[in-house]
Parts: structure tokens; C-alpha cells; sequence
């Protein structure tokens, strides 16, 4: 063995503190100080549909211990590919928890105008340790990675979630609704400045998302998980301490310019009308009913495939699908004469739904946004002019 002189073993001490600069508990992870934080982050509104909901993340900071800390973990990263759009229609898309420091987290946000809102977990020593050590489980590249899903288990649910299997102390959530509550109310709030967005987020979902939400479900909207943890309590006492902004926001959600889905709808209906009395019916009529039926089919037909050809628990039993029918797509393209023959029963179905459509507005267990309600009117004169018109008549002749 070679021997080692004093400045030799003094130099070797020195490298292992500094290879090894933080206290680690048995298995090797690093152990909180006493002085340690550990708070929840959330982010206000950005200006695009995916940041329309905010923010929530997790931030450990132990400036007080051997190991320097500020870390952010963060539930919210994807990977933005060339599959994405396609992964995110089908339902399939993955996120992952990302872990980077304070100062490069915060940089975005300053950069947007967008606020942070801390408070601090009021946990004690051990508690701490157990959710450092579960979010440290949680950034393996084995558990890292998880399917996405935007009312159930996103960037929000899955900071509620951890805190409550991880902390030893009795947590409660405590928040109970003043009146029901469902999904979609809790979403059309954020949505009242995009109101296209709004619309076709409307279009897209069905009965699930008129469900009435259970207590802490609605803990998927950063906002509402703010409220939560305000009012949750841990061990007899609140969970966390008083809100502090650490950015304030500078950053307001606007209303564009673009006409809304109200005022498009009635100008589509307008058109029809004026098309129907310029031309008493004849070719200019024909192509405005066949335009209408294109695009409802075309929207049914998509409705159609996210309830049964995605993951998207959400788009399930969808209500528009009775005057947004596929079959609308067939009967646009028909020859005029086999559109009055063949297609007068479908026509006389047709209505009937729509009748039920309008008859249980008000009763279902689906709310059905009030733009539609012009669209339906556009449908319903076409069916009714076609079931009522003579099979010679000159509606449908070119």
C-alpha cells in the first residue's frame, strides 16, 4: 500500500467535501434542514388557451442547511414534437415532472406579466423530509412521466395528491361549494374573454363534464387549488400560511375583436333568410343549406370520433350530436332530386331530434351553449321546407 503524508490525506478530505457537499440520510437523499420551505406556487393566466387556466407548482427551498436549495418541480412540461397535435386529439399525451431552480422558473413568468402567488406549507420537520423524498421519487426518469388529463389528473390534482398520500399528519380539505358546481362551470370562467374558445370547448364536451364535483375535485384549476390549501387544515391548524406575491401579475386577459359565435350564427341565419327571399328558393338557397349541412356534419362527425375514438373521458355522450348529425355530410352532397325522395325521412328525423333538442334545452343534463340556438333555427327551416316541399319543387334545383 503507498503510504500517504498529512498534505496528501488533507487534499483528499478536501475533494470529498467537495464531491459530497450535502448531509444524506441512509439511502443516500439529501436531508432538509430545520430552517427548510416548502411551498406551493401558483401562476396567473397567460394570453394562450393552454396557459388560459394558470399554474401550479411546487418550489423546496433550504438556503440554512449544507445543501443549498431553491428547486421548482413542476407537473406541467410536455414535449411540444411533430405528434403532439395528434396525441393531444387522441388523448395520449404525456406529461412529465420537470425539476429546475427558482430563478429560471420565474423568468418566464416576468417575462408575460404574469403573477406568482407562494404559501408556505406549515409542515413540521419530518413531514417535510417525507414530501421532499416523494417528489425526489416522483423525478425518477421511472416515475416521472404521466398520462395527462385535463380534469383528473394534471399539473394541479397531482400537487393536492401528493401532499395529501405524503404527509403523515392528518390534511383535510375542508372547501365546500356554496351551491352545485360542475366541470364546465368551473372551466366557462376563465373562457369569457375567448368566447371561440369557449364555444367549441362547449362543443367538444359532454354530459361527464356537467357532473357536479365532489369536494376537493375541483383542485384541477390552480386557482382553485389556492382556495383549497387556504382553507385545508393539518393537524387541527391551517395547512398553509397567509399568500405572499412573490411577481404581481401585470398581465389581464382581454376580449379580441372577432365577432362572437352568438353573432356569427345569427348572420349565418340572415343569410338563409335573404338567400331564401332573394331567390325564391332556387339555386343561391340551395348551396347556403348545402354549406350548413357540410359544416354540421363535418362537426358531428368530430364529436362522433372524440367519444369514441379518443381516451377523452370528457367527450363522452355528447348532446350536439342530435343537431350536429354525420349524416349531415351525405345529405350535403346528394343530387337534388334524390335529396327531396330519399332524403325526406331523414329529413322528418331529423326534425323530430331537433324538436327534442329544443324541447329539453333547459332540462338536460348537458348545458348546450345558447349560440347554437340560431344554428338549430338554420337547420330546422331546412328540414321543414324539404319535408313540406313537392318533389318537383325548385328548393333543390340547381
Amino acid at each position: 500500500m503507498m503510504k500517504m503524508d498529512f498534505s496528501g490525506w488533507c487534499i483528499m478530505v478536501l475533494a470529498a467535501c467537495v464531491a459530497f457537499p450535502l448531509r444524506a440520510s441512509d439511502d443516500g437523499r439529501a436531508v432538509l434542514s430545520s430552517r427548510a420551505r416548502i411551498t406551493v406556487l401558483t401562476c396567473t393566466p397567460g394570453p394562450d388557451l393552454y396557459s388560459i387556466f394558470g399554474h401550479s407548482a411546487i418550489r423546496v427551498e433550504d438556503l440554512q442547511g449544507d445543501r443549498m436549495v431553491d428547486e421548482v418541480y413542476n407537473y406541467g412540461t410536455f414535449v411540444f414534437d411533430d405528434q403532439f397535435y395528434y396525441k393531444f386529439v387522441k388523448g395520449h399525451l404525456d406529461y412529465t415532472l420537470s425539476r429546475t431552480d427558482f430563478g429560471t422558473f420565474q423568468q418566464e413568468y416576468l417575462y408575460t406579466g404574469r403573477g406568482i402567488t407562494e404559501q408556505e406549507l406549515r409542515l413540521d420537520s419530518a413531514d417535510r423530509q417525507r414530501l421532499y423524498d416523494a417528489l425526489i421519487e416522483n423525478y425518477k426518469p421511472e416515475n416521472r412521466i404521466y398520462r395527462y388529463d385535463y380534469f383528473f389528473d394534471n399539473c394541479s390534482s397531482r400537487i393536492g395528491e401528493i401532499i395529501r398520500k405524503s404527509v403523515s399528519g392528518d390534511v383535510r380539505f375542508t372547501y365546500v361549494s356554496a351551491e352545485p358546481y360542475t366541470y364546465r362551470d368551473a372551466i366557462d370562467r376563465y373562457l369569457v374573454h375567448m368566447p371561440w374558445s369557449d364555444f367549441g370547448i362547449d362543443l367538444a364536451l359532454g354530459i361527464p363534464c356537467d357532473e357536479v364535483m365532489d369536494r376537493g375535485q375541483d383542485m384541477f384549476l390552480p386557482d382553485s387549488l389556492l382556495k383549497e390549501l387556504n382553507l385545508a387544515t393539518y393537524r387541527q391548524r391551517g395547512l398553509v400560511s397567509r399568500p405572499m406575491e412573490v411577481i404581481p401579475q401585470e398581465f389581464y386577459p382581454r376580449a379580441g375583436t372577432v365577432g362572437t359565435p352568438m353573432q356569427v350564427m345569427l348572420l349565418m341565419l340572415l343569410v338563409q333568410v335573404i338567400a331564401f327571399r332573394i331567390t325564391s328558393g332556387r339555386l343561391l338557397v340551395t348551396i347556403v343549406d348545402r354549406i350548413i349541412l357540410l359544416l354540421t356534419g363535418l362537426a358531428g362527425l368530430l364529436l362522433l370520433f372524440l367519444w369514441l375514438g379518443t381516451d377523452h373521458h370528457a367527450a363522452a355522450w355528447n348532446l350536439n350530436l342530435l343537431w350536429a348529425s354525420p349524416l349531415n355530410l351525405i345529405m350535403a352532397f346528394l343530387p337534388a332530386s334524390l335529396l327531396l325522395r330519399a332524403g325526406r325521412r331523414y329529413f322528418s328525423w331529423y326534425a323530430a331530434a331537433l324538436v327534442i333538442l329544443l324541447g329539453g334545452w333547459a332540462f338536460f343534463p348537458q348545458n348546450l351553449h345558447e349560440a347554437l340556438l340560431p344554428m338549430v333555427a338554420s337547420l330546422g327551416w331546412i328540414c321543414l321546407r324539404l319535408i313540406l316541399a313537392p318533389r318537383s319543387s325548385p328548393i333543390a334545383e340547381p
